[in-house]
């Protein structure tokens, strides 16, 4: 395959902000729209499975070997800044944009500052903290659609919490996306991501590896809350334990599996449910 990069046996743990024990079949690295076309068609063409992935901060591997291939949109990743509209391929750090708009004094991405996640997996999950979603700051998308190349306006996406057309349809492909931000002082915008790393630090358990937030919050609820009342805390399934510092949180401590966090999964809905009768719903995607 031409303007490509191909790995073998890739271990999971370069993949995935769990950070997992297990191995990856083969992963791809497209360096261009044109070869992941060439990529999806080959894998269709020999009916072989296969996932598009960002920076894996938001997924969970059922097993220990992944059987199939895993495109990686990482490479994919251009930047072009106009005036306050930014023009940002899906492969590009969610993290990186954040600091390049505060250096170009533009406004609106600060609250996201600190999500792990690339471009298209944030718009993908609809990634949101402290009441900002980066649904609010999008106005176009250019996506891959049955091999044609096709943009998309805002309001054909069904945005809402944690959510977008993309779960449902996986036939489309976030290329790129056109963002609006709004003009303000280099100094007051870093100011706000200071103030926002700040209450990540205070409240969010950073020195174990995760994938963030592992449930949605009910309605006028919070999940962590809820499981903290349950006395979870602490709770582990071999490698992986519900945080101490957030109970919303899995953290990998002992070089977990997939398996190990999604019977933490369980075992957490199960005792929410049997005490609460509140069905969580998982945030995080597993892969099988």
């Amino acid at each position: 395959m031409s303007k490509t990069i191909i790995e073998e046996n890739v271990r999971m743990e370069t993949l995935t902000t769990y950070k997992l024990k297990g191995i990856v079949k083969k992963v791809i690295y497209p360096l261009n729209e044109k070869s992941l076309i060439k990529i999806i068609n080959e894998l269709k063409s020999k009916n072989e499975k296969f996932i598009i992935l960002g920076n894996g901060s938001n997924i969970i591997f059922k097993d220990e070997y992944y059987a199939g291939t895993i495109i990686k949109l990482t490479k994919i990743n251009n930047l072009k800044i106009n005036k306050n509209i930014i023009t940002v391929d899906a492969g590009y750090s969610l993290i990186k944009l954040c600091h390049k708009a505060k250096e170009n004094n533009l406004s609106g991405l600060e609250e996201l500052s600190g999500i792990p996640a690339t471009i298209g997996g944030a718009i993908y999950q609809n990634a949101s903290a402290y009441n900002k979603s980066i649904s609010q700051l999008i106005e176009e998308l250019t996506v891959l659609k049955d091999n044609k190349i096709v943009k998309l306006k805002k309001e054909e996406l069904k945005f809402g919490y944690r959510k977008s057309i993309f779960k449902k349809n996986k036939n489309y492909i976030i290329l790129s996306a056109k963002l609006k931000l709004a003009y303000d002082n280099k100094t007051n915008i870093e100011q706000k991501m200071k103030e926002f790393h700040k209450k990540r630090l205070e409240k969010q358990p950073y020195n174990y590896p995760s994938a963030g937030s592992v449930f949605k919050n009910p309605k006028n609820n919070y999940a962590g809350k809820i499981i903290e009342e349950q006395g979870l805390k602490g709770m582990s399934v071999g490698g992986a334990y519900v945080s101490e510092k957030h109970a919303n949180f899995i953290v990998n401590k002992q070089s977990c599996a997939g398996k190990d966090i999604i019977s933490l999964i369980k075992i957490i809905k199960q005792k929410v449910k049997k005490e609460t009768n509140i069905n969580l719903k998982l945030e995080q995607e597993i892969i099988k």
